[in-house]
């Protein structure tokens, strides 16, 4: 990454010096303290001096320019445009004369102009200390102050000039960071979900797979004062199991914006694989809509990669100007995660001991759950990779237990389900019940899952193994038995009986 070496902006302040006496400028040794307020650190500040020149009756005369510009190409270039109120000054005294009597958006360009023009000299630098900054300078006159910032990725924002008389003076530094969030909307809301389960900050949930989940960005207009143009772009990145939703199928995301409340439509939206940008057209137009909220929404589906991997994650950071004397400079917002999980339930069939005893194949069964009085089963929709309930058990997908004894239902939400058992493996009973199976899941305030029912081994899909025991039924004996005799007889004494029966009734006729 490389370094911000450019400017981050300038403290441009007029000090009245409050001088007993009228000292020439070229022996003025007054020592003043320009104060910044600024609660951050990490900053730099050094003070150039603009015009020199002698206090007197609260204004300074005999000005000439100072030793921290270059004041001939001040001068050119403020002689340069036509109509300029420059266009007769010929001194730095002409200069300030023009100055000394033009409104808030002048004095900007006017000290943007003093930026491009900075020579080597600094009357000082700034020491940090109790959230301030301070910067001792020697002799009467303009200074101006520039914030300079070396350090890696630094990406705050800096402050316009700020134009007034100066002396031992204070200033506020008044620069404003773009901020961004982005939560889940309605995390966790499913009517079969687990109260406990709910992620209050909307940072973490758990859905089905096949579902849609909403989500929301939401910022402010930063105040872009001493900005002739701002850049504002959102870039947003989804894992791979998440699809952007694009309800009319003609590639392009489904994105709204509003701004204040009202609907913002002067945005682009460019999607590059998994991320996408919005970028905020014509947007220093909303400089008077400055501190108003920006909410951003769409949603995304959640698609059959999610089934393979343990948790999927949406992204997104700001990309913002954060200079107004620099176009160019750009800040960025740390990345905001959000969190998508989906969990599996597996059945483990055996016989004997739950852990050494023999693990059985052909079992079949069901899932379903209980919304209300209705029991909605599980079924697989494996053209379109979702999860769907039916209502009923015909529509339901079954599974089948492998020699290894498993069988696995895929892509759940938390939340309690029932499996029920279909066909028995071969020589063994029926369960007589279903069998009750609760998946849990709770989040930290980031989103992510710091306990669940579910284990996720190697990083892999969260699985809640449900062991399921079967027990052989009553089967008949091989041939040659005792019971096989017992049979034997059993009959011959029923022939018996009926011979007998047969002749007494003749006998009677």
């Amino acid at each position: 990454m490389k370094k911000f070496k450019k400017l981050l902006g300038f403290f441009c302040a007029f000090a009245l010096i409050l001088g007993m006496n009228v000292i020439p400028a070229s022996a003025n040794t007054n020592e003043y303290t320009i104060t910044i307020t600024n609660t951050e650190s990490g900053h730099t500040y050094a003070a150039y001096q603009v015009f020199a020149g002698d206090i007197s009756d609260g204004k300074l005369t005999n000005i000439e320019w100072g030793s921290g510009v270059n004041g001939a190409a001040i001068l050119t270039a403020l002689k340069t445009p036509e109509n300029s109120s420059y266009a007769s000054c010929t001194s730095a005294e002409d200069v300030a004369g023009v100055v000394a009597g033009l409104n808030g958006e002048q004095l900007d360009a006017f000290a943007k102009v003093v930026g491009k023009y900075l020579s080597e000299t600094k009357a000082g630098t700034s020491v940090y200390e109790n959230s301030v900054y301070k910067i001792n300078v020697e002799g009467d006159g303009y200074y101006l102050v520039q914030d300079i910032n070396l350090a890696e990725n630094f990406h705050n924002s800096a402050t316009k000039y700020i134009l007034k008389v100066v002396g031992d003076v204070e200033v506020a530094a008044k620069a404003e960071t773009p901020t961004i969030d982005k939560v889940i909307v309605n995390a966790d809301s499913d009517a079969n979900e687990n109260p406990a389960d709910d992620n209050t900050d909307g940072n973490g949930t758990a859905q089905d797979v096949g579902s849609v989940v909403s989500f929301k960005l939401t910022s402010k207009v930063p105040a872009m004062d001493g900005y002739d143009t701002y850049e504002y772009i959102v870039k947003d990145t989804m894992s791979t199991g998440l699809t952007a939703v694009d309800a009319n199928s003609d590639g392009k995301i489904d994105v709204s914006v509003t701004i204040g409340g009202t609907t913002y439509n002067d945005f682009t939206v460019t999607q590059n694989g998994q991320s996408f940008t919005i970028k905020f057209n014509n947007f220093i137009n909303q400089k008077a809509n400055a501190g108003k909220d920006i909410v951003i929404t769409y949603s995304a589906t959640i698609n059959e990669n999610a089934l393979s991997t343990k948790v999927e994650t949406n992204t997104v950071n700001l990309e913002y100007s954060n200079n107004p004397n620099d176009n160019t400079s750009k800040g960025k917002t740390p990345d905001k995660v959000v969190y998508v999980y989906d969990f599996d339930i597996v059945i483990d069939k055996y016989t004997g001991d739950e852990t050494t005893g023999t693990r059985l194949a052909g079992a079949k069964f069901v899932l379903y759950k209980t919304v209300g009085s209705e029991n909605l089963y599980y079924s697989y929709n494996e053209t379109d990779d979702k999860v769907e309930w039916k209502n009923s058990s015909e529509e339901a997908t079954e599974v089948t237990t492998d020699t290894n004894g498993a069988a696995t239902f895929q892509g759940l939400d938390t939340g309690t389900y029932y499996l029920h058992e279909t066909v028995a493996p071969a020589g063994y009973n029926l369960l007589k019940g279903d069998v009750e199976v609760t998946i849990t899941a709770t989040y930290g305030n980031d989103g992510q899952i710091t306990s669940s029912s579910a284990i996720s081994t190697n990083n892999g899909q969260y699985k809640q193994t449900q062991k399921i025991e079967n027990k052989s039924g009553a089967t008949l004996p091989e041939t040659g038995g005792m019971g096989t005799t017992l049979f034997y007889l059993a009959g011959a004494g029923l022939v018996l009986v009926a011979v007998v029966l047969l002749i007494t009734r003749k006998r009677m006729n």
